[in-house]
């Protein structure tokens, strides 16, 4: 794996939502999971929200849409999603329990709520093409 060439910071925030049937160590575990280097914390009174900085936390997703086929998912969320220097996509959350990154279309294809990941970054064009080549 060759890690692109971008000199501007890269910031994750990820957030996602602690229903009152879950335990929230849970959730920020399923984060933790699939987002590495992330110190989630839970607050905002149903919220599990966490950040970090620079690519290695972007790696287990780097190499799992491989794995999964669904670049193409990522990659047309990222596109559509983009505003200005950031993007964002959205996980299932019980798959990142069980340590997968699945990407989802939707809020309703996790039924617990997703997990949603903001990247910003100056070269997004850049770290898109990194993470998901286009065809």
């Amino acid at each position: 794996m060759k890690k692109p060439a971008i000199g501007s910071p890269i910031e994750l925030k990820v957030e996602a939502p602690v229903n009152p049937s879950e335990d929230p160590q849970k959730v920020i575990d399923a984060i933790g999971n699939v987002v590495a280097r992330c110190s989630p914390e839970f607050r905002y009174g149903s919220r599990v929200v966490g950040r970090a900085d620079g690519i290695e936390p972007l790696l287990v997703l780097y190499e799992q849409v491989r794995s999964r086929s669904a670049m193409g998912v990522l990659r047309r969320m990222l596109l559509d999603n983009r505003a200005g220097d950031s993007t964002w996509f959205l996980l299932n959350k019980q798959a990142a329990t069980a340590g997968i990154a699945a990407v989802i279309d939707e809020e309703q294809q996790s039924p617990l709520g997703p997990i949603r990941v903001t990247i910003s970054c100056e070269e997004l064009d850049v770290l898109v093409d990194w993470l998901v080549p286009e065809a």
